[in-house]
């Protein structure tokens, strides 16, 4: 479908210029855009993971950093 749009001068600078360096010409300046909408779309959908650990007394500040990293290396992977 084709559609008229007006993107923000800086906006579109920066479309044309990632067009050009990965197509080599701004003709699937498009393409991209359809892109960069689905990977936004597939974020919003994508459900988050839940990190739980049971808190102990012996568990302090640097030790709950340590385990909510790991967590959200794991999650990244």
């Amino acid at each position: 479908m084709k559609t008229t749009i007006t993107l923000e001068d800086e906006l579109y600078k920066k479309l044309v210029r990632e067009a050009l360096e990965k197509y080599g010409s701004t003709r699937k300046l498009s393409y991209l855009i359809n892109q960069k909408l689905k990977m936004i779309e597939s974020l919003e959908r994508k459900p988050t993971k839940r990190i739980t650990f049971k808190l102990g007394k012996k568990l302090t500040f640097k030790k709950a950093e340590e385990i909510i990293e790991k967590g959200l290396e794991e999650a990244a992977g």
